[in-house]
């Protein structure tokens, strides 16, 4: 039979290091990436042709990863919700349980 074990300082540790690598890492590295490329179509590539359209096409897909990357703090909101639904629960089988 399965055993559910529920670590509320490990969950919560967890979901905290996912949350603090989108919003100090991953997504000021993505931006920092997106102004490297602007300046260097800008300045070190340019062609008259090629280059808006490489610029948009980075804008472009930096848009969507720097989305899905945003999308993991919904991975941390979960793992929070569910410890806070089972400990709810939790709480409210055990005040059902008459008292002897």
């Amino acid at each position: 039979m399965p055993k559910n074990i529920i670590d509320d300082a490990e969950v919560d540790a967890t979901a905290a290091k996912l949350d603090n690598a989108v919003s100090s890492t991953l997504v000021p590295q993505l931006t920092s990436l997106q102004r490297d490329v602007e300046a260097l179509l800008g300045n070190g590539l340019v062609l008259a042709q090629t280059s808006p359209r490489m610029l948009e096409s980075y804008t472009s897909f930096n848009t969507s990863v720097t989305q899905a990357v945003n999308n993991i703090t919904q991975f941390s909101k979960q793992f929070r919700d569910i410890v806070a639904a089972v400990n709810n629960l939790d709480g409210q089988i055990a005040n059902g349980i008459p008292n002897s």
